[in-house]
């Protein structure tokens, strides 16, 4: 069993404890995108900042003193978010920025993964152009659009619901207590805490990377342990899901990011 741990280890691999992060081989947590790119011009001025990692950002590691916006010795200040389905930290300026101007992002260790990886200490530049793009921004999925993929995804195990049955479905008694048919999936979902992550919200309104019902859809990363270690596991912590479940629609996360959920309307 200890020369067993031992290759692990080697291989970059860990094994699950009581100390969270686990111990074991950290592999770095790697950006591959950036928005805006490194260097480019005529930036529009109402840019969001985005940074697309390998791995899954914590969202409670993203912030001002990670993700760090200047144009000289002044600070951009903003709205932080973390898109956990596409592995991108957010940072949307409060306001625009000023017009033909070079500004710096800086990538701290700070900002580590879900698995306690911390990112590269890096900088990248960039210069804005004349004014701002105009874009409109991304359409927001209505409550119902969410409603027909449990419908057509959950209806069939009668575990949260039974889409076969009269009316809409609703169980007695749902697995873990959450009911996802039409009439009870809302109240059952947003501002509702996890019984299985206690920290954290079945869903969180505006916040999808706090939200348990992405991270429990989402995939897991690759395993860095080689196959023959069956006993041994990638450094990841509880709440981490098995790679075996799919990935949600995007239409879910952003229903968890959107302003909407506070509103109290199903539509």
């Amino acid at each position: 069993m200890v020369v067993a741990a031992a290759l692990a280890a080697g291989a970059g691999c860990s094994r699950p404890t009581d100390t969270s992060p686990y111990p074991g081989a950290c592999s770095t947590l790697t950006p591959t995108v950036w928005v805006p790119a490194s260097n480019s011009t005529g930036v529009p001025t109402d840019t969001t900042v985005r940074v697309t990692f390998d791995d899954y950002p914590d969202p409670d590691s993203v912030g001002s003193n990670t993700l760090l916006l200047t144009t000289g010795f002044f600070w951009v200040p903003g709205i932080y978010g973390v898109d956990l389905l596409n592995k991108t930290a957010i940072l949307r300026p409060w306001r625009a920025l000023s017009p033909n101007l070079s500004y710096t992002l800086h990538l701290a260790p700070a900002l580590h993964s879900l698995s306690g990886c911390p990112a590269p200490d890096t900088t990248r530049e960039f210069r804005t152009g004349d004014g701002p793009s105009g874009a409109s921004p991304p359409a927001v999925p209505a409550f119902a659009d969410i409603q027909k993929i449990f419908d057509t995804r959950c209806g069939s195990g009668g575990c949260h619901l039974d889409a076969s049955a009269a009316g809409d479905g609703c169980l007695a008694t749902p697995a873990a207590g959450l009911s996802l048919c039409a009439s009870q999936s809302w109240e059952a979902l947003v501002g509702v805490t996890s019984q299985q992550e206690s920290d954290l919200l079945r869903v969180t309104p505006g916040d999808s990377g706090r939200s348990y019902l992405l991270r429990k859809l989402i995939p897991a990363p690759p395993d860095p342990c080689p196959p023959s270690s069956a006993s041994a596991s990638p450094r990841a912590p509880p709440s981490t899901p098995t790679s075996s479940r799919p990935s949600p629609p995007g239409s879910t996360a952003a229903r968890c990011s959107s302003g909407a959920a506070l509103s109290g309307s199903s539509t």
